[in-house]
């Protein structure tokens, strides 16, 4: 079965769509602690900053993640696929050279 490398940049493209959403996600979450630290001032906000702010670092691994290996998915297939090709290369050389040798054989039969 051949990798079908079209499919793979599809993939990779997908994932570094779900990274910009995830941006996204994080500056809403900052807004929405913007918004909580300006109409809220009780001792809870500490907590509920320091959840924000574990959230957003996982947020950010995640996006930095994603953006790291789209473009492996896309290296891998094309190595991948070059590999198919060299391999489908080799076997139709061989396949070539049983087929002269065949050919040399027979003809050298006729001959005798």
């Amino acid at each position: 079965m051949k990798v079908d490398v079209g499919a793979a940049i599809s993939q990779a493209n997908r994932l570094s769509q779900y990274a910009s959403s995830l941006d996204s996600i994080k500056g809403r979450m900052l807004d929405f602690k913007g918004d909580l630290n300006h109409g809220w001032k009780a001792k809870e906000i500490t907590l509920i900053n320091n959840a924000i702010d574990n959230i957003n670092r996982e947020i950010s691994q995640l996006h930095a993640l994603l953006l790291r290996i789209s473009p492996d998915i896309i290296e891998a297939a094309y190595e991948i696929r070059k590999e198919e090709e060299a391999r489908e290369a080799a076997e139709r050389a061989a396949a070539e050279k049983a087929a002269a040798e065949r050919e040399a054989r027979l003809q050298n039969m006729n001959l005798r």
